[in-house]
Order: C-alpha cells, then structure tokens, then sequence
C-alpha cells in the first residue's frame, strides 16, 4: 500500500469546512483538480468525481467511489476500485479536528493492488502537489 498525506490549517470552525467538504456537488467550483463532482456523500453511496485532464480545460479519469466512512463534521472516506479490488484501490480520506484558531485538516489518498506499485513513481511524484492545491483551495474557500 503507499500512502500520500498532507495537512493544512485553516483558520475557520469545522462546521463551515465540514459544509465545503460535504457539498461534493459544488467541487468541481473551487478545486483545482476536478472538472466534475456530484452526488450527496452517504454512507454506502457513491459520488461521481471527474478529475482535471492533463491539457488545460479537459477532462481526465472518472470514477465513482463509494463512501466507507463519514462522521459529520470529522470524516470522509471514500474508496474507488478499478475492476475488482485487488487490481487497484484508491481511498481518500478527509480528517477535520478542532484547533483554537480553527480546523487542522488531515488529507490522505491510499493506493493498494495490483497495478499500485506500477503508478507508485507517479504518484510520488504527482499527489501530494495535487492534494496540497486541493488543501489550498478549500482553505482559501472557508477562510473568506
């Protein structure tokens, strides 16, 4: 398994992050790594996610992960699987806690299977810097 993690502080209450976060529908506005997101994160339902395309205005993968874990205000977890899990699986994970100036944001994405260690160059080399614009953009969003 290889695990990308990233942290951010922002200066706003879990509630308004929490609300952002939520509101998959509403990401593809302010993320700069999805061109397209819908769907109303609930336990065991899924959400549609279209990532940025490598050329400026495309489109990249799609996929429709489906929600493990969530906890108001606390945790988003989803998992994705291509084919069969054991082929590949990617998890993203949201953590939100409490600080005294605001909320500390924990981002992690996951990668397991098969075809994991074949990506794992490019995902070293590529994720963090996608989640840390993700962190960025979510910061900028709930700080305003």
């Amino acid at each position: 398994m290889q695990e990308i993690k990233t942290q951010i502080e922002i200066e706003a209450p879990p509630a308004k992050v929490w609300e952002i976060i939520e509101n998959v529908d509403q990401w593809h506005q302010w993320s700069p790594i999805i061109n397209g997101s819908s769907g109303k994160p609930s336990l065991g339902e899924q959400v549609n996610i279209t990532m940025t395309g490598k050329e400026k205005g495309s489109d990249g993968p799609k996929y429709s992960p489906t929600i493990i874990a969530l906890e108001k205000e606390a945790v988003l977890h989803w998992r994705a699987k291509m084919m069969a899990g054991f082929i590949f699986t990617n998890d993203k994970i949201f953590e939100l806690s409490a600080t005294e100036k605001g909320t500390h944001l924990i981002h992690i994405e996951t990668f397991k299977g098969l075809m994991a260690p074949l990506m794992s160059k490019s995902v070293a080399k590529n994720v963090p810097a996608m989640l840390d614009s993700m962190n960025l953009a979510l910061k900028a969003l709930a700080e305003q």
